[in-house]
């Protein structure tokens, strides 16, 4: 049965995402934040496949808000691993189809790490337009001895490691690096128009966001760098949010301080894995992972129809 979410559903959709393999790092609390949180010009809408009362599949869907091209709306639908090829897919593609169709939207945007979601979506009439590496750290056998070493080399330079609950306050700074970050990242519709306000209840205000586990860098109070990490602590996994340094201070190593201090609190504090997704489009942040001990575990594949 293909039904819309309930609030009820969410540690149930949780408990289904971490079917996966790898698990994803989603917990009850981040699935209602991705329902409540969105913007009302994101129309966002899920719903839920159940079979004998228990939830097997996941479907979500919004107007793109964050970037200047109009009318684009995203969709991803999930299927835990066992209850595949059953067709309840191509149900929940349907429904979110009609309802991305009645909101006018003119492209639509998903993306599959597996090969029934690739054919899935070519028969709809999708066609790939990049892929994104999804690579793993093992965080109890990261290495992070060059950490403090970095950190006081670019503290003789003036810049300071702080963890993110130290400078939260500072939100309309911490946007500006975030939103110049996530500009640059190589997508086919590109993140130029992320909002303060939007982003802030999206973003900033996540549950998952760890103030102690994410780190900035600032050059005097001026924040210049930074690494967000969101937290599932049942699971003792966590995921990079965000990497990003301010055009005017990269080169300077500022992107592995904080990724370093991430990993550090991770080894730490019990988390077992770290995850993260990049663009083949773009080698620089995928060198600096594989330095740092990533290793990928899948390809993810970008997908777009216009309408």
């Amino acid at each position: 049965m293909i039904r819309d979410f309930e609030p009820t559903d969410a540690a149930g959709v949780s408990a289904a995402l971490h079917e996966e393999s790898p698990p994803q790092p989603v917990t009850a609390e981040g699935v209602l934040h991705w329902r409540d949180a969105q913007p009302e010009r994101a129309r966002a809408r899920l719903w839920v496949a159940e079979e004998d009362g228990r939830i097997v599949g996941w479907a979500e869907t919004r107007i793109r808000w964050t970037t200047k091209v109009s009318d684009v709306g995203d969709l991803w639908g999930y299927v835990v691993p066992s209850y595949r090829g059953r067709g309840i897919g191509a149900a929940l593609y349907g429904e979110v189809e009609r309802h991305l169709l009645s909101l006018g939207a003119r492209i639509l945007e998903s993306w599959t790490y597996t090969e029934p979601g690739v054919q899935l979506l070519e028969s709809r009439g999708f066609r790939a337009t990049g892929t994104e590496q999804v690579s793993i750290l093992d965080a109890a056998e990261a290495d992070y001895a060059a950490l403090e070493t970095l950190e006081d080399e670019r503290k003789a330079e003036g810049f300071r490691l702080v963890p993110l609950g130290e400078v939260r306050g500072r939100v309309e700074e911490l946007h500006r690096v975030y939103a110049a970050a996530s500009a640059d990242v190589p997508e086919y519709f590109r993140e130029d128009d992320i909002r303060l306000d939007e982003w802030r209840r999206e973003t900033l205000d996540h549950p998952q966001l760890s103030d102690e586990g994410s780190f900035v860098v600032v050059a005097g109070e001026q924040p210049v760098a930074l690494a967000f990490l969101e937290v599932d602590e049942p699971a003792r996994i966590a995921a990079n949010e965000m990497t990003g340094t301010l055009p005017e201070f990269r080169r300077r190593g500022l992107a592995r301080l904080v990724k370093l201090a991430t990993i550090r609190w991770a080894a730490e504090h019990g988390i077992e894995a770290v995850q993260t997704g990049n663009s083949h489009e773009n080698p620089g942040i995928l060198a600096l992972n594989r330095s740092l001990g990533y290793r990928p575990v899948l390809t993810e594949t970008h997908f777009v129809r216009t309408l």
